[in-house]
């Protein structure tokens, strides 16, 4: 178990409450609220965290337009990372998520932010286990225009199914997951393409330690995807095999792996050309790409921390999300486009983190980009820069400053003699600054008051302010101190199987750190 764990008489109750969350989010979503919740485990917690959070936010430009009015938020939400790990039961809880209710009735109340919770019962322990997983993201109808309920699509994933861990040795370690997922996908926009989908796959992975430290595995995925719309969508099924290398010490964690995918898309209409002229058919596409993965963390110093990410994958919105957090240092995600089409997606990260007794500086880069592979139109970079100063000015007194900027573009395939990609028309640049107070007003009751700008380029300018009152759930999660600086982010901690840390898949209004 992490430190700082849960006290026992919350245990039972949040096993319930994440056995009650795996079932479908029915409300529509958006994330016009998310940012107001802005939380970072690394600025504001030492760990292992659960707080429960409530406030009034004041928007002066709602409706994110030209000449947007003002209106009051209200909010309530929870907010946490939580893990536990026990002979019959584990879990694991990441959750930025509120309800937010609009007083000038400019949107229905609904729910905002994201949430990832999963259940693992051992009926024969250290052999047989069940999975139950329950995963919820917002994304972007169109990524060049401003976040707000008519913009965003809700993804809801419920995962379940068998996992079997073998043991043949001391040092080698098998485990084997057969997975069913149900995708459903809402809206408040009056027009957009639902996905919602059945999911049949697994999963394999074949571990041998070296040592304490090192140990080479080996891993297989497959996952076939059916959407119950089959006029608008295609269905796909997708291969991985991948071996790699990991190392983790009290300085560096390392990972690097390479392999091979394919991707089967189906039904996907189709011109040919014969001797009685061109006809249409339905025909099966299939990609093959090199994948691969390298995440570094290293102390160079013991108050400074440098993380770097490179990656190249085939995946669709559902895995991005989840596989967006994999990594020690989780990074900024970018904004992500609501299509049923899978796509090649890379990434490109890099932070730096120092931490004092009393002050702590965070500076990230990311370049992400989206290559799809039937409707190259679609095809975008999302690049960003944030920054966040936290300083503890007393015991039971602290604040934050942030800053970030994001730039998504629209691309063109590259030209064929294997130049650069060519831009295609639609952009969109938005920036952010954050500014906020923080008192420990007792052992569990925290205040904060806020101040956020946010604008893009020639559409909006946003400011919010407001105030927000947080109650731990957990023992320590109200207090204001920092963690010590590790290699793994306490945010990142990995339970039971490759875990998302908690991050929203869409901020391009807030300023965000590792």
């Amino acid at each position: 178990m992490r430190p700082g764990g849960p006290r026992p008489r919350y245990r039972g109750a949040l096993g319930l409450w994440l056995a009650l969350v795996a079932g479908p989010a029915t409300a529509q979503t958006t994330l016009t609220g998310q940012s107001l919740l802005y939380n970072q485990a690394s600025n504001a917690y030492g760990g292992n965290y659960l707080t429960a959070v409530g406030g009034a936010i004041y928007t002066d430009n709602v409706e994110r337009t030209a000449t947007g009015t003002g209106a009051t938020q209200l909010l309530l939400g929870l907010i946490g990372d939580t893990s536990r790990a026990g002979p019959r039961l584990d879990y694991h809880l990441s959750s930025n998520l509120a309800v937010v209710k609009y007083l000038s009735g400019a949107y229905s109340t609904e729910p905002s932010g994201y949430l990832d919770g999963m259940l693992a019962f051992h009926i024969v322990p250290s052999f047989f286990s069940w999975i139950a997983r329950e995963s919820f993201s917002e994304v972007l109808i169109d990524p060049y225009a401003p976040t707000t309920p008519n913009n965003l699509v809700n993804l809801n994933i419920i995962t379940t199914g068998p996992r079997f861990t073998l043991r043949p040795t001391l040092r080698t370690a098998v485990r084997l997951d057969a997975l069913y997922s149900y995708l459903t996908s809402s809206s408040a926009a009056t027009q957009y393409a639902t996905i919602d989908s059945h999911r049949y796959g697994g999963d394999l992975r074949i571990e041998r330690a070296f040592s304490e430290r090192a140990s080479l595995y080996l891993k297989g995925h497959y996952e076939k995807v059916d959407f119950k719309d089959q006029v608008d969508n295609h269905n796909y099924s997708v291969g991985e095999a991948t071996a790699g290398y990991q190392l983790a010490d009290s300085r560096t964690a390392f990972d690097l792996s390479g392999g091979y995918s394919q991707l089967h898309i189906y039904d996907v209409l189709s011109v040919v050309q014969g001797p009685a002229g061109s006809r249409e058919t339905l025909t099966t596409e299939k990609f093959d790409e090199p994948i691969g993965r390298l995440s570094l963390s290293r102390l160079i110093t013991p108050s400074q921390r440098i993380a770097l990410t490179v990656s190249q994958v085939l995946t669709d919105n559902v895995s991005s999300f989840r596989l967006g957090f994999d990594q020690p240092v989780p990074t900024v995600p970018p904004s992500l486009f609501a299509t049923d089409e899978p796509f090649k997606q890379r990434l490109y990260a890099l932070d730096w983190r120092f931490q004092a007794a009393r002050t702590t500086l965070d500076l990230s880069l990311m370049e992400w980009q989206a290559r799809y592979l039937l409707d190259s139109v679609n095809n975008y970079n999302n690049k960003s820069a944030n920054a966040t100063l936290t300083r503890l000015l007393s015991p039971v007194l602290s604040g934050d400053v942030g800053v970030s900027f994001g730039r998504t573009e629209q691309v063109g395939t590259p030209a064929a003699s294997g130049g650069a990609p060519i831009i295609t028309g639609r952009s969109a640049d938005t920036w952010g600054v954050l500014a906020d107070l923080r008192w420990q007003a007792g052992e569990r009751l925290a205040l904060r008051l806020l101040y956020t700008h946010s604008e893009q380029q020639g559409v909006y300018k946003d400011n919010q302010v407001g105030v927000t009152a947080s109650w731990a759930l957990l023992t320590g999660s109200g207090t204001a101190r920092l963690a010590p600086l590790s290699p793994i982010a306490p945010a990142s901690t990995q339970f039971p199987t490759e875990q998302p840390a908690p991050q929203s898949p869409i901020l391009p209004a807030s300023p965000q750190s590792p």
